[in-house]
């Protein structure tokens, strides 16, 4: 046993593998436990694979300290590892008066994190990305994409390679103090088992909250509801050259354009609030999305839409990230967008909180 103890990080997406990897790479014994057969088959599969610049998330918060770090921990990581990821670039469009106001706040806002976007006329971006139709736009020169799946492989690697084990079809049920240590009791490949290690990592997403209260009575609530979004592919050859953002509406960051890394178009996500946590595509959103993206991109009546994927947004009361120490476990609760980037900097953070006892 390694001088910092053994620890358990659950749930292997890839703000939990990330994490697992700060941990074996500074010392500790780790196991990760994953309930599903795969890395990050929930909320990390199932985003838009954006490295986000740090934006729109107020200054001084979670988000905006851990995108703006783990944005350019990204890009280093990835050139390094040979993980496919591009730097595409984004516009942030406006079509009328009210919303080239909201683009202003918006920089006023990124430029208090350190993010400098530059506004440009609406035919000045649509000179660049002829199929646009806005008034302005605001261009974000540090956005990107990348290939999650690769990522949250390269990060098990890392960790493995320091000694870290992977144990999939395992759900912790519970955590229990006892003395220093914290005994784990769940399922494994269908058997019962305990376990008592010396730090407890709660990555464990949409299940987050259901572990974090246990031990912690006023941990931050979950909507009652789930925040799910859906997304559809473009037919035919993606219409932009950069990633498309329209200005952001409550709950998300609107119906916007990405592309994966093979240049295949979509569009996504929503906001709808529903009661089960389901993944089908529900296909009645194709209207909203035609009417929502008309509005910057007319040529979508020109294309099939088809129902691609959906993802949960593991949402909690108050909006940020929270990374809290506890004794010996470490809880991340609300770890959405945009936990893809930040990722790297809340393994630090965590890495970090797991040798400060105090």
């Amino acid at each position: 046993m390694s001088g910092r103890g053994q620890a358990m990080v659950v749930g292997a997406g890839v703000v939990g593998l990330a994490c697992a990897k700060m941990l074996a790479q500074t010392g500790w014994d780790v196991v990760i436990t994953e309930q599903h057969e795969h890395l990050g088959s929930e909320v990390s599969a199932r985003n838009s694979g954006v490295i986000h610049a740090g934006i729109y998330y107020p200054q001084k918060s979670l988000k905006a300290r851990c995108c703006v770090r783990g944005k350019q921990l990204l890009y280093d990581y990835c050139a390094e590892k040979g993980i496919p990821h591009r730097n595409l670039g984004k516009f942030i469009v406006g079509t009328n008066e009210q919303e080239d106001e909201i683009l202003l706040k918006i920089r006023d806002t990124a430029a208090k994190n350190g993010v400098v976007l530059e506004l440009v006329p609406g035919a000045q971006a649509m000179e660049q990305e002829p199929a646009l139709s806005v008034t302005s736009a605001l261009w974000s020169s540090t956005t990107g994409i990348v290939d999650c799946h690769e990522l949250m492989f390269a990060y098990l690697g890392d960790a493995e390679n320091c000694g870290a084990i992977f144990v999939p079809h395992t759900s912790i049920q519970g955590t229990m103090l006892q003395g220093s240590q914290v005994v784990v009791e769940g399922l494994s490949s269908g058997e019962d088992f305990s376990m008592a290690v010396d730090l407890v990592v709660n990555a464990a997403g949409l299940r987050a909250y259901d572990l974090a209260a246990q031990h912690w009575s006023d941990a931050p609530k979950p909507p009652q509801k789930f925040a799910k979004g859906n997304y559809f592919s473009i037919s035919g050859k993606g219409p932009f050259d950069t990633l498309i953002y329209p200005t952001p509406v409550p709950g998300g960051l609107g119906i916007h354009y990405t592309a994966d890394l093979g240049g295949r178009g979509r569009l996504g996500p929503n906001v709808r609030w529903v009661e089960q946590e389901t993944y089908d595509v529900e296909l009645d959103d194709e209207i909203v999305f035609r009417e929502a993206v008309r509005r910057y991109w007319p040529g979508v009546e020109d294309r099939t839409l088809s129902p691609d994927y959906s993802g949960i947004r593991p949402k909690i009361a108050g909006d940020d990230f929270v990374i809290r120490r506890d004794g010996p476990i470490i809880n991340l609760l609300g770890i959405e967008s945009p936990g893809l980037t930040s990722s790297l900097a809340i393994g630090e953070i965590v890495a970090n909180l797991a040798v400060n006892t105090d």
